[in-house]
């Protein structure tokens, strides 16, 4: 009787305990759930066919990097599907070596057969990515857009069942930095061939290499993703599932970070007072500027004197400081600090400030009248005409309609012309950038891909966007060079561009963000995807 009580009391213990094992286990499991927001609907998570900057961070979680980004600020690697990745002696040839345990989402292994058919992908005109100029440093690769060759010529072969030969167009020690990038992750054959163009459109249309899979996409409200159990370090990966929210209003967004609903908050300009105080508040300069874009095909913005007008009576340093609250980041350049410029400098420092505008001389308001007085008359136009023919674009989100209603309220003051905002979905917009139906847009900008100060001018070159002998001339000469050389070509394209006045810069980037009590491992970069989910671990 004794006997039979104490197994029954030890029987009841045991089962006591592996029920309290088995509720931690759930309970840990269930912490691991991340929430974070992007304020920007992606247009598709094709890593060949994505162009919005926020989409970037899911790509990569999604689809593995040849080789992944690590390091301070991003400069060095660590492995992703390659495990090795071997230069030659003037960098126009590099090997990589892709790891033999690496897994599709579907089980199937991830080949160099995969890697190949992705960059032909790329280039292939009957694909037409509007990317393709991202992979011109390839051999062969514009000649394939162009149809002057096949894709059979591409400078990216398989030498072996694991490895790939990449061959450049032109000498590139800095060729590494692109492997991590998530543009540059490969997609898998079958899937890519199968879904052609809706690759990346939806959960149903993708097969996952990186360490979550997408589960569920509720179009400009949510994007859940799970943890990738084929994932070839799926035992490094702790987080279970990461639940992105597609909020754009930032009360909203504030609202979810004050009650539990967001995990991590990037900090806009109107709400860092309620956050700069807080022990967790953290900020971090982006290799990214912003800039308002003229069309110089279209009437008015044909003349230069009228752009240069418009370029003049935009007060930066008002603008950085009322509209956004952070002086420190306007900008008198294309190419943002802590990008390289010659001897391992920084190409800002070096370059110093090109723009000139009412911050740097109030005196200018006179010329900039003047410029634009004799521009219309040039033309034989008035500002009425201008109002009723030109508008500002811009993002429809409410930060950036604010932002282009400063912009709009100072050529009012400085110039009396009141020209139209238009707010406009990114998918929308980013067809008329790219086709050249657009007349000027605010908010646009570039976002480095690596420490490269060539990713900021290059674009206008690739996407045709100013029809200029010299400056596609020169342009063409960097092609060429290599080191202190083209750097400093470099930076004499960036003035030209900027003394010509298609592009004007408006701010450089920087990120203030607050993260919850028990949030680990993000690792946040000023370029190139700016977040890896991967090693994110919630220990609370």
């Amino acid at each position: 009787m004794k006997i039979r009580t104490m197994f029954k009391r030890t029987a009841v213990f045991l089962f006591g305990a592996l029920l309290l094992v088995s509720i931690a286990a759930c309970v840990a499991e269930s912490s691991q759930i991340f929430k974070f927001n992007i304020d920007q609907e992606p247009t598709i998570l094709d890593p060949f066919q994505y162009r919005d900057d926020k989409a970037s961070a899911i790509v990569m979680a999604l689809h593995e990097p040849l080789i992944r980004i690590s390091g301070e600020n991003g400069k060095d690697w660590e492995p992703g599907l390659a495990t090795d990745v071997r230069g030659n002696g003037d960098s126009t040839v590099y090997t990589v070596t892709l790891r033999d345990d690496a897994l599709w989402s579907d089980g199937a292994p991830i080949t160099a057969e995969d890697v190949v058919f992705s960059f032909q992908r790329a280039v292939n005109p009957a694909f037409a990515s509007e990317k393709a100029f991202d992979y011109y440093i390839f051999a062969n690769a514009q000649e394939i857009v162009e149809g002057s060759k096949q894709l059979a010529d591409l400078g990216v072969k398989a030498t072996g069942a694991n490895t790939i030969e990449f061959t450049l167009t032109s000498p590139m020690d800095y060729f590494p930095d692109f492997l991590k990038l998530p543009g540059f992750s490969p997609v898998q054959k079958a899937a890519a061939e199968k879904f052609g163009n809706l690759y990346g459109a939806s959960a149903a249309n993708m097969v996952f290499s990186g360490p979550f899979i997408l589960t569920d996409w509720q179009h400009d409200t949510s994007i859940t993703l799970r943890k990738n159990d084929n994932y070839w370090d799926a035992a490094n990966v702790k987080l279970e599932t990461l639940e992105i929210s597609l909020a754009t209003d930032s009360n909203t967004i504030n609202g979810m970070y004050m009650t539990d609903d967001l995990d991590f908050l990037e900090v806009k300009p109107d709400m860092k007072p309620l956050y700069a105080s807080d022990p967790s508040f953290k900020s971090m300069m982006l290799t990214r500027v912003d800039f308002i874009e003229f069309n110089p095909q279209m009437e008015f913005l044909n003349n230069k004197k009228i752009r240069e007008a418009l370029s003049i009576t935009f007060d930066r340093l008002a603008y950085a400081t009322s509209i956004l609250g952070e002086p420190d980041i306007a900008a008198y350049g294309l190419v943002p600090f802590g990008i390289r410029g010659k001897d391992g400098g920084d190409f800002r420092e070096q370059a110093g400030n090109i723009v000139h505008d009412l911050a740097s001389d109030p005196g200018m308001a006179e010329q900039a009248v003047r410029l634009f007085e004799e521009g219309l008359a040039e033309i034989g136009k008035t500002r009425e005409d201008m109002r009723n023919y030109l508008e500002i674009l811009c993002i429809d989100s409410p930060g950036a309609r604010n932002q282009a209603q400063a912009i709009q309220a100072m050529w009012r003051q400085y110039l009396d012309v009141n020209l139209p905002v238009t707010p406009m979905q990114v998918r929308m917009l980013i067809p008329m950038l790219m086709d050249g139906t657009f007349k000027c847009v605010v908010g646009g900008g570039r976002t480095a891909l690596t420490s490269d100060s060539a990713y900021f001018i290059d674009f206008i070159y690739y996407e045709n966007k100013w029809d200029d002998a010299h400056f596609r001339t020169e342009m063409e000469r960097t092609f060429k060079q290599t080191g202190d050389e083209r750097i400093q070509t470099l930076m004499d394209l960036e003035k030209y561009v900027l003394e010509n006045f298609v592009y004007i810069p408006q701010v450089y980037q920087k990120l203030n963000y607050v993260t919850k009590d028990g949030v680990e491992g993000l690792r946040l970069y000023p370029y190139g995807p700016m977040y890896d989910f991967k090693y994110v671990n919630i220990s609370r």
